[in-house]
C-alpha cells in the first residue's frame, strides 16, 4: 500500500511541475507513516513540508495543490485531507483493503518476498567465537541476529553467504594448549602451575580427559605436547561450536580459518600491494599504516619490531579477501568491546581503495540472564559465564531465538528466565506463537462444524467491515515493507516488534467474539463465518512467515 501511495505522490507532484502549479525542482524525499490515531487517516505524508524551502511556499499551500490535483486514476483512495502544518492524510476504499487480503491468501508462504536485493551478493559474517572455550549469550544473541537478518535479506532478493572466521592462528590457541596441557599434568601432578591467563572451567578438564586418552602427551617434549593440546583442543571446541550452533537453528556456508591467511600468502600480498600503493611506512622498526588519512585517531601497526604480525594485518588481509571473493557488500556482527576497532577497520579498508559503505558493523551490547530475580553470571561447566547450550536446556531454542530479538542489538538486553518459561501474554514468544496455534484451532472448529471452507472467489470479502476487521488487514499490510526496511537499516529486531502488535491486533479481535455472538470467526452467518475464516488465515500466514524468519517455530497447538 505504502508503495502505491508513494507513485501515486511522484506521479501527482510529476504533472504538477508540468502544468506549472508547483516548481519544477528536485524530488524531495518524504515519508509514508502509518498514523498513531486511525482519526488522522490510514496513511500520512510530510510531502508538501519537505518541498516548501525549495517552493517557497507555506506547506499547506502545497498540500492543497497535491489534494486538488491527486493523480488517482484507479480510485485507490477514498478520501484525502490536508492537516496540521501541512500534513497529507489518506483513507484507502475498503474494497482496497479486500483486494490485498486476497493477495496475502494468493501468495501464502511467499507473502512479504520481494527482489529488493536484486541478486546483490552480500557475506554476512557473524559469531566467530574464538575456539577456545564454550558458546556464551553474547554469542547465542549474534547467532539469531545474524541468522536473522540473513534469513530476511534472502527473503528480500539478496544473495546472502554465512561466514563464521575461526581465530585459529593466535596466541588463544597457544593459551588453550597450555591450560590444557597443565590439566592433564595436574592429574599426577596436583601442584603443577597452571599459566596465569590460562582458560578456567570444567570443560578445560573434559578437553585434557580426551586429550591424553588418544595421545601420549607425557611422551612428548612440552613445546611439542602443548602445540598438540592446542591443535585436539581447538577441533573439539569447534566441534562443539559446530553442534551448539546447528541445535539453536544456525548454519553457516562458510568457516574461513585466520591460518589459511598465512599459509596462502594472502598476508604478504595484502601488505605488498598496501605498500605499492603508498599506505605503508616504517617507523622505529615496525611497519605501520597511514589510517590516519582516512579518519582514524592514529596510524597503526600491522608488523611490530620483533616481526611478529599484528591481528589488525590479517584483520585487513581477511576483509580484501572477501572483496576478492566478489562481494559488493560485507556486513560483520561483533561484541560490543569492538566498537573502537570500527573506524580502524573501514580507514584501512579505505587506504586500499575500498568504498566507506562497503563494510557494514553491527555491534551487540551485552546479555544479563535473569532467574527467581537474581542475576545468573557463573556456569557450572565454563566456570565464568553462562553457555549457550545451557540456556536452550533451560528455556528452549523458539525462547531464545526470539527473545534475543526482542531489543536492538545496541540496546543491553534482560533475559528473564522465569518469564519465558510462563504460558502466558506476558511471555512475549508465546503470546505470539498461542496466536497461531488460536487460529489453527479455529480452523479445527470450523471443521467440526461442518462448515466447508471456500475459496475467495466464491465467496467474496465484501462483509469484514468491522474497524478491527480493517484494521487487522492494514496491520498485514506493513510486512513486506517492514522486511524492505529491515534490509535497508540492519534492524531485525523489529520483526519481533511487529508479530508481536499482529498477534495482539488478533487476540484482541477473538475476545471481541467472546463478548459478542455477532463478531465471532465461526457463528451462525455461514457467509460471514467463510469471509472470517479468509481473514484469520491471512493472519496465520503472516505470523507463521514472520516466525520462519526469525527461526521460531508455528505449532498449530499449544
Amino acid at each position: 500500500m505504502k508503495s502505491r501511495i508513494e507513485q501515486l505522490l511522484k506521479d501527482t507532484i510529476a504533472d504538477c511541475f508540468k502544468k506549472g502549479l508547483l516548481k519544477d525542482t528536485e524530488p524531495p524525499n518524504f515519508v509514508i507513516e502509518v498514523p498513531n490515531n486511525p482519526d488522522h487517516g490510514h496513511f500520512a505524508t510530510n510531502l508538501p513540508m519537505t518541498m516548501a524551502s525549495s517552493q517557497r511556499r507555506s506547506p499547506r499551500d502545497i498540500a492543497a495543490v497535491i489534494q486538488q490535483n491527486v493523480k488517482d486514476d484507479e480510485g485507490f483512495i477514498e478520501r484525502l485531507e490536508v492537516a496540521g502544518p501541512g500534513f497529507l492524510n489518506f483513507w484507502i476504499r475498503t474494497t482496497e483493503w479486500h483486494a490485498f487480503l486476497a493477495r496475502i491468501l494468493e501468495e501464502n508462504e511467499g507473502y512479504g518476498r520481494c527482489a529488493l536485493g536484486q541478486g546483490l551478493r552480500i557475506l554476512v559474517e557473524f559469531v566467530s567465537a574464538n575456539p577456545t572455550g564454550p558458546l556464551h549469550l553474547g554469542h547465542g544473541r549474534g547467532a539469531a541476529l545474524g541468522d536473522t537478518l540473513c534469513r530476511i535479506l534472502e527473503w528480500c532478493g539478496y544473495d546472502v553467504v554465512r561466514e563464521f572466521y575461526v581465530n585459529d592462528a593466535g596466541q588463544q590457541i597457544q593459551m588453550l594448549g597450555k591450560s590444557i596441557y597443565s590439566r592433564i599434568k595436574q592429574v599426577s601432578d596436583p601442584a603443577y602451575p597452571f599459566p596465569e591467563k590460562g582458560y578456567h572451567g570444567e570443560y578445560i578438564r573434559d578437553l585434557a580427559d580426551t586429550v591424553s586418552s588418544g595421545v601420549q602427551i607425557d611422551a612428548m617434549p612440552e613445546e611439542d605436547a602443548c602445540a598438540c593440546c592446542a591443535q585436539a583442543g581447538k577441533e573439539i571446541m569447534l566441534e562443539e561450536i559446530r553442534r551448539d550452533l546447528d541445535a539453536f537453528r544456525v548454519r553457516f556456508d562458510v568457516w574461513f580459518h585466520e591460518s589459511e591467511l598465512f599459509q596462502s600468502g594472502l598476508l604478504g600480498a595484502t601488505l605488498q600491494a598496501l605498500k605499492d600503493g603508498g599506505r605503508l611506512y616504517e617507523k622505529d622498526g615496525a611497519l605501520w599504516i597511514r589510517t590516519t588519512e582516512f579518519g582514524d585517531d592514529k596510524d597503526r601497526v600491522l608488523r611490530k619490531g620483533d616481526g611478529q604480525f599484528t591481528y589488525f594485518a590479517s584483520d585487513i588481509a581477511y576483509h580484501l579477501q572477501k572483496r576478492a571473493r566478489g562481494f559488493d557488500k560485507a556486513i560483520n556482527i561483533w561484541g560490543a568491546d569492538h566498537h573502537g576497532y570500527v573506524p580502524r577497520i573501514q580507514a584501512a579498508l579505505q587506504a586500499y581503495g575500498l568504498p566507506p559503505d562497503w563494510l557494514s558493523v553491527m555491534l551487540i551490547q551485552l546479555v544479563k540472564l535473569w532467574k527467581s530475580g537474581q542475576e545468573m553470571k557463573m556456569s557450572k561447566r565454563a566456570g565464568s559465564y553462562v553457555t549457550l547450550e545451557e540456556l536452550l536446556a533451560e528455556v528452549g531454542v523458539d525462547a531464545a531465538r526470539f527473545v534475543f530479538l526482542t531489543k536492538s542489538h545496541d540496546s543491553s538486553l534482560d533475559f528473564d528466565v522465569d518469564l519465558v518459561k510462563k504460558q502466558e501474554s506476558d511471555n512475549p514468544v508465546y503470546y505470539v506463537q498461542y496466536a497461531h496455534a488460536r487460529i489453527c484451532s479455529i480452523f479445527r472448529k470450523a471443521e467440526e462444524s461442518h462448515l466447508e471452507r471456500l475459496p475467495v472467489g466464491r465467496t467474496g470479502l465484501d462483509r469484514l467491515t468491522l474497524e478491527e476487521e480493517t484494521g487487522l488487514i492494514r496491520a498485514m499490510a506493513e510486512f513486506p515493507m517492514l522486511l524492505q526496511d529491515i534490509c535497508r537499516a540492519l534492524e531485525p529486531h523489529r520483526l519481533t516488534y511487529y508479530l508481536t502488535d499482529l498477534a495482539a491486533r488478533f487476540h484482541k479481535y477473538f475476545n471481541l467474539g467472546t463478548k459478542h455472538q455477532d463478531c465471532r470467526v465461526v457463528g451462525d452467518d455461514a457467509l460471514l463465518s467463510q469471509q472470517r475464516l479468509h481473514l484469520v488465515e491471512a493472519i496465520r500466514i503472516t505470523l507463521s512467515n514472520g516466525l520462519r524468519l526469525l527461526g521460531v517455530a508455528s505449532p498449530e497447538r499449544m
